[in-house]
């Protein structure tokens, strides 16, 4: 087999499962995929020089190893961003129910804290379905309510939800939470009329439609491209072809 064939395949083998969260149910979707027949070779035995094709797919550079329509696709019509002049956005679309989302959370704080410069960064509830749009409002409340993140709320959310298996479904259950955090029913109500959540619901609702993601957790690329752990291959691909998309937006 040439080197073009032995990458495929070692891409095809290692990617066995890859998990999303997609909009058409509440739960967790798991996509399989199909291991590739293995061909067996009479000689198998390598040459002195000849390098791994795992190895060479390495070395290639972000613009050769992640194809668009493959790794990440364009977004068409583009999309209108929020970030200021000069920046590029990266949204990621997330719920907070979905595991996967949770999963990826420690590596998109990361993102967060680590991201270049001329980066714009925002996390997104998705509202691709009435139940996710609950969770997103939950989230706004959050957002509201600890403007500076110092409290962590949206992080305790999350936790709450997969950890301590608290899924905040009903308004009681979220005003308990947050009042269980230290604030009172009437700031909590006033968060929730404020003009302030009713604009970010909005804006949360035209970015999700705009995007025509159908699973999360996807990640925008200034309203040009969007990804995935799923369609990247994996998280350290995803991260990889972020910085790629960026550094082309920021030229």
């Amino acid at each position: 087999m040439n080197k073009t064939i032995k990458t495929s395949l070692f891409l095809l083998l290692t990617f066995t499962f890859i998990t999303a969260c997609n909009s058409a149910s509440s739960d967790a979707k798991k996509v399989e995929i199909k291991k590739a027949p293995q061909k067996v070779e009479k000689n198998t035995t390598k040459k002195p020089n000849e390098s791994s094709s795992s190895t060479a797919l390495e070395k290639k550079p972000a613009d050769e190893k992640y194809v668009e329509g493959k790794h990440y696709v364009d977004i068409f019509p583009e999309m209108q961003t929020d970030a200021a002049p000069g920046k590029v956005e990266v949204v990621e679309l997330m719920w907070l129910g979905c595991p996967h989302c949770y999963s990826l959370e420690p590596i998109m704080q990361a993102y967060k804290k680590g991201h270049p410069d001329f980066v714009e960064f925002k996390q997104v509830p998705a509202m691709l379905n009435p139940s996710w749009a609950k969770d997103g409002e939950t989230f706004y409340l959050a957002d509201i309510l600890d403007p500076t993140g110092e409290k962590d709320l949206i992080s305790k959310v999350f936790k709450s939800i997969h950890e301590l298996k608290r899924r905040l479904r009903s308004p009681d259950a979220v005003k308990r939470f947050f009042i269980n955090e230290g604030f009172t029913e009437e700031q909590i109500d006033n968060a929730k009329k404020s003009m302030a959540f009713q604009a970010k619901i909005r804006r949360a609702q035209e970015i999700s439609a705009a995007s025509q993601a159908q699973s999360v957790p996807t990640i925008i690329i200034n309203g040009k491209y969007r990804t995935s752990p799923y369609i990247a291959g994996n998280e350290e691909n995803l991260m990889e072809i972020i910085d790629m998309l960026t550094k082309r937006e920021k030229k």
